[in-house]
């Protein structure tokens, strides 16, 4: 009866031997450290930017161009016109 015992539970166990193994490769034997995620080293710093900075006229220029464009965009109720009642569900008299 110990016999058939000790046999079931070693036979419960085996399946769990599985979960311990590993499909990933062994990791190489020269130590060196293989960088898969592409990340910058710690002292590469980028390129100074040899783009020129804009004069205080081409920035004031700028800001009223992007004004006039927000201003066209903004809906009319923003504006302060009244929106149109749609004509589908009238009010009732």
């Amino acid at each position: 009866m110990r016999a058939v015992m000790a046999g079931g539970a070693l036979l419960m166990i085996l399946p769990l031997g599985g979960c311990a193994t590993s499909n990933t490769p062994a990791p190489e034997a020269s130590g060196s450290f293989q960088n898969t995620y592409n990340y910058l080293p710690v002292n590469d710093v980028p390129h100074d930017d040899q783009r020129p900075v804009l004069s205080v006229e081409q920035q004031e220029k700028l800001r009223k161009e992007l004004m006039s464009v927000r201003d066209r965009q903004l809906p009319a109720a923003v504006k302060g016109t009244p929106a149109k009642p749609s004509g589908s569900n009238p009010a009732p008299k």
